[in-house]
């Protein structure tokens, strides 16, 4: 499951470029951006293939990655209730080091995203807030994926993926609440660490 949700966000996490609604523009579709950012990590897989292009790769999909997420939101919604128990350098801190265990854990399943193996189906928008549903085709497998996008400072940006109704940041807070109770906070920034490396 860890596999196909890593792979899932990345290509969810890849979604949206930057758009702005400055002088009157119309607010940007999250399914027209996000298959305009497939069809770039695609480019780059294929632009610098091989071990020997790794390092230059994923440094360019990075890029890609990082303005894609919204990792405040996300780390808010990991802890949950916690999240007001912290102090603002602890939240802080906890934003630094989770997102950057996604983005590392999630750089290397973004080179298997090849032309074909994602389908943007549709787009619903309200407000401020879009779902954006998603076809994952892997090794003969067919996975609906739902991206859950919120428009913030003139940009689209992912929040949450929903797999089988199943949430990917419901799946973290429950861990991390577990977490929490036994260990508290401390405990649970320690094992990230550790994940990090």
């Amino acid at each position: 499951m860890y596999r196909l949700v890593a792979f899932l966000v990345i290509a969810g996490g890849l979604l949206v470029s930057s758009a702005s609604q400055a002088h009157g523009d119309a607010m940007p579709s999250p399914k027209a951006e996000l298959t305009k950012t497939i069809d770039g990590i695609i480019d780059v897989a294929g632009k610098y293939p091989g071990d020997d292009q790794k390092a230059i790769r994923r440094e360019k999909l990075r890029e890609l990655i990082n303005p894609k997420f919204n990792f405040t939101e996300m780390s808010r919604r990991s802890l949950g209730a916690n999240w007001n128990e912290i102090t603002p350098a602890e939240q802080k801190d906890f934003t630094a080091v989770f997102s950057e265990l996604l983005a590392r854990t999630y750089l290397s399943k973004i080179e298997t995203v090849k032309p074909g193996m994602v389908k943007v189906e549709s787009e619903s928008v309200e407000m401020m807030r879009a779902t954006v549903k998603t076809v994952v085709i892997s090794k003969g497998d067919t996975f609906p994926i739902e991206y859950r996008l919120a428009f913030t400072d003139g940009r689209w940006q992912v929040y949450d993926v929903v797999i089988e109704n199943i949430g990917l940041i419901g799946n973290y807070r429950n861990e991390f609440s577990g977490i929490i109770r036994k260990e508290k906070f401390s405990g649970l920034m320690e094992r990230l660490r550790k994940k990090v490396g």
